[in-house]
């Protein structure tokens, strides 16, 4: 195995980083959020012009039926105060929650604007590169060849050797020491 080189493996997981984030960035500039109303347009229920809902719905904005999604979340908080049915409460407050979550990122658009054959080439290649990168300046560091745990005292020629009969020896080795000490 190579030696390490601590000061080359930060500088290359810095500039791993470095590309992945721009990379990511440039990727992401790419990209329009928008919410389903917007997206649809201003007709109206009947195709007049700036009348209320998202493509023919009668709610101005988010999705149908969100407000609803607050019941079950307010007596589920109301049962985890009051300290009665604490899975039910969990399940409310959880299922509540994640249903929120799904009808948020569900009236969300999201579109990308027109870019290049280049331009996207350069996005994917630094994403890669900067991940590989940071990757393989992490790679030579395993939990095997640590050096901060106790074990690894041991001397180079004992490796292969079973960790218990090593430390045994070395602890027969300190009592010697000590014995030697005292007489």
């Amino acid at each position: 195995m190579a030696p390490r080189n601590p000061t080359g493996d930060f500088l290359q997981f810095t500039v791993g980083g470095c590309l992945f984030g721009s990379g990511i960035f440039l990727f992401l500039n790419q990209v329009i959020v928008r919410s389903a109303w917007q997206s649809s347009g201003m007709r109206g229920l009947w195709g007049g012009p700036r009348g209320w809902g998202a493509g023919g719905g009668l709610v101005p904005f988010g999705t149908p039926g969100m407000g609803l999604m607050m019941v079950p979340l307010a007596i589920g908080v109301c049962l985890l105060f009051a300290g009665r049915y604490q899975r039910w409460a969990k399940l409310l407050v959880w299922g509540s929650l994640a249903a929120l979550v799904v009808g948020v990122l569900n009236s969300v658009r999201i579109s990308l604007i027109p870019a290049t054959l280049w331009q996207l080439t350069v996005y994917v290649v630094m994403i890669a590169s900067g991940g590989g990168l940071m990757f393989r300046s992490l790679g030579a560091y395993n939990d095997t060849d640590r050096t901060d745990s106790p074990a690894s005292d041991v001397s180079r020629e004992n490796r292969g050797e079973d960790e218990s009969a090593a430390l045994r020896r070395e602890l027969d080795e300190l009592k010697r020491r000590l014995d030697d000490r005292e007489g």
